[in-house]
C-alpha cells in the first residue's frame, strides 16, 4: 500500500468509528495555579458550567493534514460538549518557534489555553509562572479519567485506568520537572527507529545490526562494496545516516552511561556536565567512523539535508530518525525495513523519547482551563490517540490504544508491508526502553549546543576539546530573551 492510500484509509477509519467521550459536570477542581507574578490564582473565577458557552485557544505546530484530523476530532467533541468552541491553530515554524512566541507573549497576557510543548519549553513557562499545575484534575470526582476513556491490563493482570493507562515513561515525563506537579501532559510520542533499505540488505544478504559493534561493521563491510566516489571526492553511497546531530550525542551518552547534563545540583556546580573526558572520547571515536566514510549526519550534510531524503534516493542504505517523520523515509524506489536502533548493551537499551505534550496556561479562566482539560482527555482517549498516531508515524500514548478496533482495523487493511504499520509495531516493543534527559531553564540550549559539537568535531572544523568548551561556554553563559 502506498503512503497515500495510507492516510486515506486512516481517514477513513476516523470518519468510519465513532469518536468517544466522557460527559462533564458542573463544579471545578480545586486549583494551586500562579499568575506570573507568583501570586494564587483568584478563587473568585467562574466554574465550569456544561450549559455555559466557553472558548479555548489551541496552539499547535501541525501541517495541514495533522490538523485536519484534529478538526475532526473537534467535530466529535462537540457533540458531547456543544458549549465549549475550541479555536485551534497552528504556529509557522518549529516547537522552538512556537516556544518562542508563547514567551514573548507571557508578559502581555496574550496566551493560549492550552499548546503543543517539549519539556525543555515548560521549564522555561515554569521559570515564568506561566503553566497551570494539572494535578487536581487527574482524580477529580468529575473530571479525572474514566474507564471508558481507556482501560488496559498489564502483564500481572493489574487493571490500567486513568494516568496508569498512558505509556509510564510518557507521563512520568510531565511531573520531572524542577518544581513539584503536573505541568505537561503526553498527546503523541515519537521515537527512533532505523530504517533501511530491504530491497539492497536481501541483494547483497545483510543482516540488520542490533548492536553499534554490529553497526560500524555492517557499515564496513557496505563501505567496502560500495567504495565509488564521485568528482567531488564524497563517496557515492553512505551506508548510515543520522538525522539529529543532537539525538546521536544525547543517545550515545546515555547508552555509554556518559555525563550531559543533570538537576543534582548538590553535587555538580552546573546542569552542564558534558565537557568531560568519556564524551571527549566518544566524539574522538565518532570522527575516526566518519573519517572511514561509514556515516553522515544532517549536520555533515551539504545545506544540511536530512539523511531521510539521501535514504529515501537511496545514496545512503540505512537512516536513524524520528518516527514521526516516518513518511520522510517512505519511497517507491525499494522496499523500506524498520528496526529498532542499534544500542551499546542488548540488555540494557535506551532509546529516546520525543513528541509533543501539551500544557495550559494560568491565564485562563478556571472554566476555560477545565473546558481544556475535556478537550484533552478526548484527543487523548484510547481511539483517538492511536488513530492520530498510526497515520503519522507517532506512537498512541495510551497503552489500550493497541487495543482498540481502530487499531486492529488499521493492521488488518493497511498490510504488513505498509511503512506505517512496521513503525508501529516496532515502537510498541520499545516501551520499557524510553529515556527523557534532565528538564531545566537551559536544557533546551544544552540540546542545540551539542547538536552543534557534532559536525564541527565530524568535518575537522574545531578540535573536541575546542568544540566542547565552546558548547560549553555558551550553554553557562545562557540567558533567554
Amino acid at each position: 500500500m502506498t503512503k497515500t492510500n495510507s492516510n486515506k484509509t486512516l481517514l477513513g477509519l476516523l470518519a468510519a468509528l465513532a469518536l468517544c467521550s466522557c460527559g462533564g459536570g458542573t463544579s471545578d477542581p480545586a486549583s494551586s495555579d500562579t499568575k506570573p507574578d507568583g501570586s494564587e490564582a483568584s478563587s473568585s473565577q467562574e466554574a465550569f458550567d456544561p450549559d455555559t458557552p466557553v472558548t479555548i485557544k489551541f496552539w499547535h505546530t501541525m501541517g495541514k493534514q495533522n490538523e485536519d484530523i484534529l478538526t475532526g476530532m473537534i467535530r466529535e467533541f462537540n457533540k458531547v460538549y456543544p458549549n465549549i468552541t475550541v479555536e485551534e491553530s497552528s504556529a509557522s515554524g518549529s516547537y522552538d518557534d512556537l516556544c518562542s512566541l508563547i514567551l514573548s507573549n507571557v508578559s502581555t497576557g496574550n496566551l493560549p489555553t492550552m499548546a503543543f510543548c517539549y519539556p525543555d519549553h515548560v521549564a522555561e513557562y515554569i521559570d515564568r509562572n506561566a503553566v497551570v499545575n494539572m494535578e487536581t484534575y487527574v482524580d477529580h470526582e468529575l473530571y479525572g479519567f474514566t474507564e471508558e476513556e481507556g482501560k488496559s491490563v498489564d502483564e500481572q493482570g493489574a487493571v490500567r485506568v486513568g494516568a496508569a493507562d498512558y505509556v509510564r515513561s510518557f507521563w512520568k515525563e510531565g511531573k520531572e520537572y524542577m518544581k513539584e506537579g503536573l505541568y505537561s501532559v503526553p498527546f503523541a510520542k515519537s521515537t527512533e527507529a532505523l530504517f533501511y533499505n530491504k530491497t539492497l540488505f536481501d541483494q547483497n544478504g545483510y543482516e540488520v545490526p542490533k548492536t553499534w559493534d554490529e553497526m560500524w561493521e555492517l557499515c564496513r563491510t557496505i563501505r567496502g562494496d560500495y567504495p565509488a566516489k564521485g568528482d567531488d571526492g564524497e563517496y557515492t553511497y553512505y551506508p548510515l545516516g543520522y538525522d539529529s546531530d543532537s539525538n546521536l550525542f544525547i543517545t550515545l551518552c546515555e547508552q555509554l552511561g556518559l555525563d550531559y547534563t543533570t538537576n543534582d545540583l548538590t553535587n555538580h556546580d552546573s546542569h552542564f556536565i558534558f565537557n568531560n573526558e568519556g564524551v571527549r572520547g566518544m566524539l574522538t571515536e565518532l570522527k575516526g567512523l566518519y573519517d572511514e566514510g561509514l556515516f553522515k549526519t544532517k549536520g555533515t550534510s551539504a545545506n544540511s539535508t536530512y539523511t531521510s531524503t539521501k535514504f529515501t534516493s537511496g545514496e545512503i542504505f540505512m537512516s536513524i530518525g524520528s518516527t514521526g517523520g516516518t513518511s520522510y523515509n517512505d519511497t517507491q524506489n525499494f522496499e523500506v525495513g524498520v528496526a529498532v536502533p542499534p544500542t551499546t548493551d542488548l540488555n540494557d537499551p535506551a532509546v529516546i523519547s520525543q513528541g509533543p505534550s501539551i500544557c495550559f496556561f494560568n491565564r485562563a479562566t478556571k472554566a476555560q482551563t477545565t473546558a481544556a482539560w475535556l478537550f484533552y482527555k478526548f484527543i487523548s482517549n484510547a481511539q483517538n490517540s492511536v488513530i492520530y498516531g498510526v497515520s503519522t508515524g507517532y506512537q498512541p500514548v495510551r497503552y489500550s490504544s493497541y487495543e482498540t478496533p481502530v487499531y486492529e482495523r488499521f493492521l488488518e487493511e493497511s498490510g504488513a508491508d505498509n511503512i506505517f504499520v512496521k513503525v508501529a509495531e516496532t515502537s510498541a516493543t520499545m516501551f520499557d526502553d524510553y529515556f527523557t534527559s534532565p528538564v531545566f531553564v537551559g536544557s533546551a540550549k544544552a540540546r542545540d549546543e551539542v547538536g552543534k559539537v557534532v559536525p564541527s568535531v565530524l568535518m575537522g572544523t574545531k578540535s573536541v576539546n575546542d568544540a566542547l568548551n565552546q558548547a560549553m561556554s555558551n550553554c553557562v553563559n545562557y540567558t533567554r530573551e
